[in-house]
């Protein structure tokens, strides 16, 4: 990575309220025994009724019963009720873009489908996109579209070629906490920094590492010796980023099949958003696609898609993936701040 990964962010933990019994004061009331004279003769005496106590007694006995001994009773409290811990549920897709260098002018330029692309992420409700090939144009165009209302890394900060991986996110929905990278070959080798950003949901506090890959593609020879390397920092990054206590989500166009998501899975804790994990030996079974999602083992992932419509062809020439992704607190307690 282009730094150390964060140490666990873990906030100060809390202890619950918890309220002892109400202590009562028991009080044992004191008898009288009245002491007997024995007469000194067999001859039977009648003695006098016993005369009425005083008011000043009476009080006395009044604030004696009413007072218990050792102090005041103390109130019962009700316990203090724990807020129960948050559950995140959100939309992540991966999405490669087809760069404006692969088309010409006019409908299916770049920024035209750019344009159209920005559109479908919105109307399909996602909140994290990782995108692949957004070139310059494209990327201008996505962000005038949305009009500041989603982050966007590395976008132009970066060469541009490291900007064609960016990630994006809904400004409303999360907030960067931090921003990394890690570095893998590319065509030929050539270095390509990757981004790994840690966002923090505004509403539950929940963070999660985010990450998004374009591994080399065949199209200069054989490039299998550089996505194998690729793989292995990406396992090593998933591990790193693991012992935070974060969850994790990488997506990407792997140019790669079902081996990518064994090699990630089996090394690493965790699971392919469509199905598959590799806990006892590789259980991914599909191998239709090089685009790929995955996430922490205890997340949870539901209503995979893979949309290859008209509009999605139109658009580029890869799926479009999209998945429903829930985060119960309770699996990674260190990632509520």
């Amino acid at each position: 990575m282009g730094g150390d990964v964060l140490p666990a962010l873990s906030g100060p933990s809390s202890q619950p309220n918890g309220a002892g019994k109400a202590l009562v004061a028991e009080t044992n009331p004191s008898t009288t025994t009245p002491s007997s004279t024995p007469s000194p003769t067999a001859t039977a005496t009648t003695s006098a009724p016993p005369s009425k106590p005083s008011k000043v007694a009476l009080s006395a006995e009044a604030l004696a019963s009413s007072v218990p001994v050792g102090g005041p009773t103390l109130e019962a409290r009700p316990m203090a009720r724990r807020s129960a811990p948050p559950t995140l549920s959100f939309r992540l897709a991966t999405y490669n873009i087809l760069g404006s260098s692969h088309t010409g002018g006019g409908a299916k330029s770049g920024p035209a489908r750019a344009s159209r692309g920005t559109q479908y992420v919105l109307d399909h409700g996602f909140s994290v996109v990782g995108f692949q090939e957004m070139q310059s144009n494209q990327r201008s165009t996505f962000l005038n579209k949305v009009n500041n209302t989603w982050g966007l890394l590395p976008g132009g900060s970066q060469r541009s070629g490291d900007g064609d991986n960016s990630i994006a996110w809904r400004k409303d929905t999360w907030q960067l906490v931090k921003a990394d990278s890690v570095s893998i070959p590319y065509f030929s080798g050539k270095p390509r920094n990757i981004p790994v950003l840690l966002l923090r949901h505004k509403q539950t506090g929940i963070e999660a590492w985010f990450t998004n890959f374009h591994n080399p593609a065949d199209k200069f020879g054989n490039a299998q010796k550089w996505r194998n390397i690729a793989k292995q920092r990406q396992v090593a990054l998933f591990n790193d980023l693991a012992k935070t206590g974060r969850p994790i989500f990488v997506t990407g166009d792997m140019n790669e099949r079902r081996s990518w998501a064994c090699d990630i899975v089996t090394g690493s804790d965790m699971k392919a958003a469509a199905g598959g994990d590799g806990r006892n030996g590789c259980s991914v079974q599909t191998n239709r696609v090089v685009d790929w999602i995955a996430g922490s083992y205890d997340v949870e992932f539901s209503n995979y898609y893979e949309d290859r419509g008209p509009v999605v062809d139109y658009l580029t020439d890869h799926p479009i993936i999209g998945v429903d992704v829930k985060i119960d607190s309770r699996d990674f307690p260190r990632a509520v701040q």
